[in-house]
């Protein structure tokens, strides 16, 4: 196989160029310096495999009040690798830079920067902290493809991505206190009955409408859920709003249905419901598959209308 002439006039005027430009020697930087930047990218890569283990997950601080918390709970599974666990109380250790405020180009591997390129190592600090260490962790590094790792980087590590608008912050909390209002009416008017509340887990609920509103804005018309006995009622009461007399009814155990129906218990039963979705203005259909006890026998269920949907549409 040849090679066109060319290519060699290209190479010998490559060859010409940087023998006319002389050493570069000057413009490359000294060792320390290189070394600098190599922690710094070491304590973003901390931040990003292991920040997870000291986000504020305990709003009872059980564990913060010992203030031992690297003892306690890293040293318990890491060992000796405890000591690499990223910190606000130990960053002279892991940097070995006094300088705090020394600035630092930031790498690729993070979106902590913005639109900067150069940050001080006291707000590379902070910001890691605030996309890592705060009351939601993230655990994702293990995940082998590096366009899932990098799709979830961005949406954790860029400055304001999670700032909301007073009237977000409005609907989620008219959501959140709709969630919560629910199974406190049902704790309280039928407390020995069982239902599999969603107490713990409220924001379950404006996190799926959320979800389907966010979806709906960008086409989606049709909306499938499969999921287990917990929460069950919350979601067809606030997300695929069942009505409430419905659901009610079948706490009353005076009430029998007029027909002869299946005689499943209420946490097990489905619905689908076509309403009109407020954010975007268009109607969405929701449904719900019901589930026996067997959990995850509704997965294929699922999937199979799911894919009914997609071929007959």
């Amino acid at each position: 196989m040849g090679v066109d002439s060319s290519f060699g006039l290209d190479l010998m005027h490559l060859i010409q160029a940087a023998t006319a430009a002389g050493p570069a020697t000057a413009a490359v930087p000294g060792a320390k310096l290189i070394e600098e930047h190599l922690a710094v990218q070491t304590i973003i890569r901390s931040y990003q495999v292991r920040g997870h283990l000291v986000a504020r997950l305990d709003p009872l601080e059980i564990v913060d009040k010992s203030n031992n918390l690297r003892e306690i709970v890293y040293g318990r599974y890491l060992g000796e690798a405890a000591m690499l666990i990223p910190t606000s109380h130990h960053l002279s250790f892991i940097t070995g830079i006094p300088d705090m405020n020394k600035v630092f180009r930031l790498p690729r591997t993070t979106y902590i920067g913005g639109d900067q390129t150069e940050l001080p190592l006291r707000e590379i600090i902070n910001r890691l902290e605030n996309a890592y260490c705060k009351s939601i962790g993230v655990e994702y590094m293990f995940i082998n493809s590096l366009n899932k790792c990098d799709w979830l980087r961005k949406r954790f590590e860029t400055p304001g991505v999670v700032n909301l608008t007073k009237e977000e912050k409005r609907l989620l909390l008219q959501r959140l206190i709709r969630s919560s209002k629910f199974e406190e009416y049902l704790a309280k008017k039928w407390s020995s009955e069982k239902r599999f509340g969603l107490e713990g887990c409220d924001v379950l609920i404006p996190a799926m409408k959320t979800v389907v509103d966010v979806s709906a804005g960008l086409g989606v018309d049709s909306f499938i859920i499969g999921m287990p006995h917990r929460g069950r009622l919350n979601v067809l009461a606030n997300v695929c709003r069942k009505p409430l007399s419905e659901i009610f009814c079948q706490f009353d155990p005076s009430l029998e249905a007029a027909d002869e129906g299946s005689g499943d218990v209420k946490y097990h039963l489905g619905m689908s419901n076509r309403r009109l979705n407020h954010a975007t203005g268009k109607e969405i259909n929701l449904a719900i598959c019901a589930n026996p006890s067997h959990l995850e026998a509704v997965d294929p269920v699922c999937q199979g209308k799911t894919k009914a949907e997609q071929f007959y549409r």
